[in-house]
């Protein structure tokens, strides 16, 4: 409603204004004219006209009111831009809540990935059946590496439900690396918390890369179930807008598309560790959960808060 309202607001306080300004430059010859009339019964000649001082008085006025009418059409653009993005991030978590429906698990983060046959698929090829792109699933080979000359003018496709409208990186393609000319998506799947003390042991036993404790939703050769949630489906994270868009590893059809936080960085900073959960929005960023519902999560959250959103069984208590 917000994106719907502001824009006619502001179109008509603009013409208010305007015809305000049209009826004062009126009056105003109106009565030049009238004293220049009064002139030329005595003088024998008329004069009508603004001065120069005058029509820099007007100049300056019309230049105050589009500074501060600028601001208020560039929130109501970012605002209409942040609405279409939480609907591409409901759009794929309702599409996550019905595959789960379906094949009783969510969808693996990387097929391949850390171990396998390096297929690596993303959990976004496995969702494209449930996100209305049921012709493209069909073409896809999962059989082959994403990465294979099968499957790359598929992960070429451009698909605007992966892609938030507020990015400012351009294009639209990669242009480098393993999946060079494929799609980019600004939205990542949570792989858990990552930092020092959450590494998982180095004895063999895991496929993963974090310990059990710190994992997420979306993992390396491993499909989660909603039994293994034990956070609560309403209270896990399962998909976010990623700080660092149009790069490494932002190609949808790349099962490198999962990601983690490092533990002590707040929303919207950038770490050592990679990508970090963030956006272009002013104020936070956009998450997806578990549950099918979306949330515009502020800067001010705690680290606490944070951190326990993005596992799946960490025990916290929200």
């Amino acid at each position: 409603m917000v994106a719907v309202f502001w824009p006619d607001f502001i179109a008509g306080c603009a013409g208010f204004i305007i015809s305000c300004a049209m009826s004062l430059i009126g009056a105003r010859l109106v009565l030049r004219g009238n004293t220049a009339e009064v002139r030329d019964n005595t003088a024998g000649r008329v004069r009508c006209g603004f001065t120069l001082v005058e029509l820099l008085v007007v100049i300056a006025i019309i230049g105050a009111l589009v500074a501060l009418l600028l601001p208020a059409v560039q929130a109501a653009r970012e605002s209409s831009r942040r609405t279409q993005c939480q609907n591409n991030l409901r759009q794929i978590a309702i599409g996550l809540s019905n595959y789960q429906a379906v094949q009783t698990t969510f969808p693996v983060g990387c097929i391949g990935c850390n171990g396998g046959k390096k297929e690596m698929h993303s959990w976004n090829t496995q969702l494209l059946p449930y996100v209305e792109q049921e012709p493209l699933a069909a073409a896809y080979q999962l059989d082959k590496p994403s990465y294979d000359p099968a499957n790359r003018p598929l992960g070429a496709t451009i698909l605007p439900v992966f892609l938030c409208p507020s990015t400012v990186e351009e294009g639209l393609l990669s242009t480098s690396g393993l999946w060079k000319e494929q799609a980019f998506t600004d939205y990542g799947g949570i792989y858990g918390v990552e930092g020092v003390g959450h590494d998982a042991l180095n004895d063999g036993t895991s496929r993963q890369t974090l310990g059990r404790r710190w994992l997420g939703v979306f993992l390396f050769n491993e499909a989660v179930t909603s039994a293994q949630i034990s956070d609560g489906l309403s209270n896990t994270v399962s998909v976010a807008e990623r700080l660092t868009r149009r790069g490494y590893a932002s190609e949808w059809a790349s099962g490198r598309n999962v990601f983690a936080q490092e533990k002590d960085t707040p929303l919207n900073q950038i770490s050592g560790y990679g990508n970090e959960i963030g956006s272009p929005h002013p104020g936070g960023a956009v998450l997806a959960y578990c549950d099918g519902h979306v949330v515009f999560v502020t800067n001010d959250i705690s680290q606490q808060e944070l951190n326990a959103m993005l596992t799946k069984a960490g025990g916290e208590t929200l």
